[in-house]
């Protein structure tokens, strides 16, 4: 017989987060995540339709995010790079960033982030993947921080013209 776990989870069985965070068009939009958390670090797959463009924003954490369907634009600092299926996008601790998606399919990302995001009230809803016996101390989870960020129309418009549709 095996015990019961908190180690192991199908993505299917997690609950769906539906976060609505204002976009930089002024109205939401909606990123449909599933997420689990452990400890330390976070991990997200979540969807976001064509039209999605965040905010300028930080957090206290760094991100990793793999590109599982679909296309998305990633802006980190002054750089901004198309990226697509199997691409691999790190963003560093307390970066600005913020993302556009363009194309009509959309985008899947897998997101981990290092503290997890886990203290953002949009995000709330995520699996504790900690074992009920486990000494394990909880790393306090962040939030996304909206920054502005002047430039970010020239970024944009740079990394479109090197990168064209």
């Amino acid at each position: 017989m095996t015990a019961r776990t908190k180690l192991k989870i199908n993505v299917k069985d997690l609950p769906v987060i539906r976060a609505t965070p204002q976009s930089q068009d002024g109205k939401p939009h909606v990123v449909e995540a599933r997420m689990a958390y452990g400890a330390d670090t976070g991990m997200m797959i979540a969807s976001r339709d064509q039209g999605y463009h965040s905010r300028p924003h930080i957090h206290d954490s760094e991100q990793f995010n793999y590109i599982m369907e679909g296309e998305i634009w990633f802006f980190i600092g002054e750089h901004g790079f198309r990226c697509r299926k199997g691409d691999i996008v790190r963003v560093p601790r307390n970066a600005v960033h913020w993302t556009f998606v363009r194309a009509k399919e959309g985008c899947t990302m897998l997101e981990t982030h290092t503290p997890s995001l886990t203290g953002d009230p949009d995000l709330k809803g995520g699996f504790l993947m900690v074992d009920d016996d486990e000494d394990a101390k909880l790393t306090p989870g962040v939030t996304n921080i909206f920054v502005e960020c002047p430039q970010a129309g020239e970024i944009e418009r740079r990394a479109f013209a090197a990168d064209p549709d």
